[in-house]
């Protein structure tokens, strides 16, 4: 009976939360953007990239979940494979316009001379020297090996050494003085925490919340994106749009009806256009005084809810879509019930879609949020939508106030 090779549980979870980092880091990274035209993607020219102000910037990414990462140093294998990814890259980039960054949750040692790769201004020279020094010291390790029919040492590094000596000297000072190194990153556990920090707009106690669906949504559109489903750039537009996307569906979960029991003040002056809209149905001084009343608690309503969070001005324009296809269905059919019948049958129609907005469109159009009770919004918003001649009680309405619009 054959016996299936033990499988490395640690090499499989290093793998896949190396992937994760991945993803998380490029999540990160876009959030911390202020150019409207910044954009990453995942394993194309390096494990991230990042395209902002006409500057690409590349990302080597070394993640471990040891307790004690390894540190990066001079003959680190991690160090040597990120030259060769990049060397490799020389013919797909232009130089002048890119930076590489090596992103390492390890540590540098003080007396490293990687240290020069802290700073993009830092002075290369040594580095050069001493990179050219090792590579050289692993070629010729190996030549002799090879010489002497012994087994080839540093198989982990050698591409990266012999890529790094069959470049042009001139190229190796132009290829180091792009490159960063980032040492002591955050690892996988704590990008969560670093992302809801850049997200200053939000209050304290729902930014966990926002990056948990946020992180769920960007999953979805990485994994398009590497599947060819869908752009393989995710912008910072999308993501801005995905956050107010967010907010709003949590702020509409929570809404508070603040004016449900108020009235509007004595000096309160509505908008002419909601008495005149009242006017061509006939309405009585009761339906005016309660359209009245309604708009102005709505509209108090909405100002509230975007002066508390600006996202919200998504929610109350979508949900104005939404009465105003309700409203639609009912008043279409009634134009075309109405087209060969008497003014004032019209006007009873109208004052009849004028009180349905009052008495039954609060209970038959779904609420702006799961939780919303309040009645006052639905009619409060139609007389708003009326304002603006969106919608009417009168099957005529727009012919007969189309000069009278706000």
């Amino acid at each position: 009976m054959s016996v299936d090779p033990p499988i490395d549980i640690h090499t499989a979870e290093d793998a896949a939360l190396g992937f994760y980092y991945q993803t998380y880091f490029a999540f990160l990274t876009l959030l911390q953007q202020t150019g409207d035209d910044a954009g990453v993607g995942i394993e194309r020219l390096d494990d991230v990239q990042l395209k902002v102000d006409g500057h690409l910037l590349l990302y080597q990414l070394k993640h471990s979940i040891k307790a004690v990462p390894p540190p990066i140093t001079m003959k680190s294998r991690a160090l040597w494979r990120t030259l060769k990814v990049w060397i490799d890259a020389l013919f797909h980039i232009e130089l002048a316009q890119t930076t590489m960054h090596l992103v390492a949750v390890g540590s540098l040692g003080a007396a490293s001379p990687l240290n020069a790769l802290l700073d993009l201004d830092a002075d290369r020279d040594n580095l050069v020297t001493a990179l050219t020094a090792e590579a050289q010291l692993v070629h010729d390790a190996r030549e002799a090996a090879q010489a002497s029919g012994t087994k080839l040492p540093h198989g982990e590094r050698a591409d990266g050494c012999a890529a790094f000596l069959n470049l042009e000297p001139a190229v190796r000072s132009n290829l180091l003085r792009r490159v960063l190194i980032k040492p002591d990153s955050p690892s996988i556990d704590q990008v969560e925490v670093q992302a809801a920090q850049q997200l200053t707009l939000i209050a304290p106690e729902r930014r966990a919340e926002v990056v948990k669906r946020l992180l769920g949504w960007w999953d979805m559109e990485v994994i398009h994106a590497l599947c060819g489903k869908r752009d393989p750039i995710i912008t910072r537009a999308e993501l801005q749009a995905q956050i107010t996307s967010v907010i709003g569906d949590l702020e509409s979960s929570t809404l508070q009806a603040d004016f449900e029991l108020l009235m509007p003040p004595h000096d309160y002056q509505p908008d002419g256009m909601v008495a005149r809209q009242i006017k061509l149905v006939a309405g009585g001084n009761s339906d005016l005084s309660r359209a009245i009343r309604e708009e102005w608690r709505a509209r108090e309503q909405r100002a509230k809810w975007l002066n508390d969070n600006s996202a919200m001005g998504s929610v109350v324009s979508q949900y104005d879509q939404v009465l105003e296809e309700a409203w639609s269905d009912r008043h279409s059919q009634m134009v075309e019930d109405c087209s060969e019948v008497e003014d004032t049958v019209k006007r009873e129609r109208g004052l009849g879609m004028l009180r349905w907005t009052h008495d039954e469109a609060p209970a038959r159009v779904r609420p702006i949020a799961e939780k919303w009770s309040a009645p006052y919004y639905v009619r409060g918003s139609y007389q708003v939508l009326a304002i603006d001649l969106r919608v009417g009680w009168h099957p005529e309405y727009l012919d007969l106030l189309k000069d009278e619009g706000g």
